[in-house]
């Protein structure tokens, strides 16, 4: 397969990470509102700490980059709930 064609599909491979982001922090937004509403703590280091675990088991890629990169995404939906 040429490099182009390659190019390509990474490029739509990012457009839906990117897209699944954009879910993900919608979601999160939503569940700072109930937690507002329900006078519960923004920060839950139990789920947290339960989506780590679950995102490394999941997968064949190098659990040190999922754990580094899921700190960065929640640490961003945190910032953003």
């Amino acid at each position: 397969m040429p490099i182009e064609e390659l190019r390509e599909k990474i490029d739509k491979v990012d457009a839906r990470i990117i897209k699944l982001l954009e879910e993900r922090a919608d979601l999160v937004k939503k569940i700072g509102e109930a937690k507002r509403k329900h006078g519960l703590a923004i920060v839950d280091l139990k789920r947290e700490e339960e989506v780590m675990i679950k995102v490394t088991e999941k997968t064949s890629l190098n659990k040190g980059f999922v754990k580094k990169l899921f700190g960065s995404i929640i640490e961003y939906c945190r910032e953003n709930e």
